[in-house]
């Protein structure tokens, strides 16, 4: 049966219309696979001689252990923001005499094989070699290597309880904070702890068999979590009643309510719109690698005022582009109901301007940098509620590539095209070259005031430029349907 899925896997990947289309885009992803493959073959070869040529007195092999607590942690933050389940592509065994517990343990077989779990051999493997050719014990070092390597996987499985139960993230989002404040103050030095504890592997071989526990436990509880969830929603015998969310107070809108609630719960249930939204209070933290360095504050006030639009326009910028794409999966649905289509651009706007204000409030305490950065912020906020979120929506009107919800934002290119491209920078480059005109030669006040009246006039004006953006989504609605069903 596991060949057969596998069979199936490799038949669905090489005729899907994604991989045709994009064939430079994989052989682009792939070359550079290969690249970080090759760059961690060669750090697993030089870190042991390197580390034996700069710190003489202390053996490398312990300097390593010392620090491997963060490289699993960094791994577990990686696989949670890039790396995808498989889940999905096994939808149609559902309704076959197939059994859910061999379609459970074929994605958990099938997630192991990742991308995300080759990476890290191609560290350990060459470093456990130089521990040999260095005159380590072999037994040990096989111990401590496939410790190693049940870990890596173990992370694999706990990544996948995380992204199945919010609960599990809350915790280990917990304990990741209280993991950098421990270290940040001084409570205790958490390197010599993991030394301690992944060294213990190498004195002790047969430690090993905590690592392996630790794996297959987590296996387990990735099994059961996902062999409860394998039910389609007519198989299932739960009960399930109507509710709100807690999104009554919507009805103030209108009949834009009905879909602002569906962005929201977009945001909520799926992976990729959550992505986005939560790295848009991320970004928010983008200020402090400009506004806190005396150079960019002195001599390029160009690049503070492209990281003010940045910060208070993050999700503007990257929800907005996909506008419509987010409701691809049942846009054909939508045009068929009795509403206006006026009321459906209304509502996108609306949320891109509530995040964009509340962008701006998060970004105020950047006023311990100076007024100056206040001001930039404001006006930033002002171009991106009065420029941005209008052009967005305008080439929303011709973005016809729809969005898989449930993969990953990061390095995901799905639903990406020219238009983007071309949207960004416009949003990015033009206002900075405005500015930086003006302040050359007008200087920094009138320079912000051109950006500024921009945004204004543009809230000034907003019923004309909803009206011009309305008709080019009513003139290629039919295109964009069209282009929807078929992808």
């Amino acid at each position: 049966m596991f060949q057969k899925f596998i069979t199936l896997e490799w038949h669905r990947f090489f005729r899907s219309s994604y991989w045709q289309k994009s064939l430079i885009l994989n052989i682009l992803l792939g070359l550079f696979a290969l690249y970080m493959l090759a760059s961690f073959l060669i750090i697993g070869l030089a870190i042991y001689p390197m580390l034996k040529e700069k710190v003489p007195d202390k053996d490398p092999f312990i300097l390593v252990n010392r620090f491997l607590i963060y490289v699993f942690l960094i791994d577990l933050i990686i696989r949670y923001f890039l790396q995808n389940l498989p889940k999905l592509s096994v939808k149609p065994f559902f309704i076959l005499p197939v059994k859910r517990s061999q379609i459970t343990h074929y994605l958990l077989r099938k997630s192991a094989v990742s991308f995300f779990n080759f990476l890290p051999m191609t560290f350990f493997v060459p470093f456990a070699i130089m521990l040999i050719l260095n005159d380590y014990n072999v037994l040990s070092v096989v111990s401590w290597f496939i410790a190693m390597m049940a870990f890596t996987l173990s992370n694999n499985f706990l990544n996948i309880l995380i992204n199945k139960n919010n609960r599990i993230f809350l915790f280990v989002l917990i304990l990741l904070v209280l993991i950098y404040a421990s270290q940040h103050f001084g409570w205790f030095d958490l390197t010599t702890v993991s030394g301690s504890v992944f060294y213990a592997f190498y004195q002790y071989p047969v430690s090993v068999i905590i690592a392996i526990a630790v794996f297959s436990f987590l296996y387990y509880l990735a099994y059961k979590t996902l062999k409860q969830q394998l039910y389609l929603d007519f198989l299932s015998d739960k009960k399930q009643f109507a509710s709100d969310d807690g999104l009554s107070w919507l009805d103030r809108f209108g009949q834009k309510s009905i879909f602002l609630r569906n962005d929201i719960r977009l945001i909520r249930r799926n992976k990729r719109p959550r992505m986005v939204f939560i790295m848009s209070f991320v970004m928010v933290l983008y200020g402090l690698l400009f506004f806190s360095n005396p150079k960019y504050m002195k001599d390029a006030s160009y690049l503070l005022i492209f990281v003010s639009l940045f910060m208070t326009g993050a999700f503007t910028l990257n929800f907005g582009q996909f506008v419509p794409a987010w409701d691809s999966s049942y846009y054909n649905f939508f045009m068929s109901q009795n509403f206006k289509y006026r009321e459906y651009l209304e509502a996108k706007w609306l949320m891109m301007v509530i995040m964009t204000i509340l962008l701006f409030v998060l970004s105020t305490p950047y006023v311990y940098f100076g007024s100056n950065i206040l001001l930039l912020l404001l006006v930033g906020t002002f171009f991106n509620l009065g420029f941005t979120s209008y052009l967005v929506l305008l080439f929303g009107a011709y973005n016809r590539k729809p969005i898989d919800l449930n993969k990953s934002a990061m390095l995901n290119y799905q639903g990406t095209s020219a238009i983007q491209f071309l949207m960004v920078f416009i949003i990015m480059f033009v206002p900075i070259l405005i500015y930086g005109l003006a302040n050359y030669f007008w200087g920094f006040n009138i320079a912000i005031s051109i950006i500024f009246i921009i945004g204004a006039l543009g809230l000034v004006f907003k019923r004309p430029i909803m009206n011009f953006i309305e008709q080019k989504y009513i003139a290629n609605k039919y295109k964009t349907i069209s282009a929807f069903n078929k992808n």
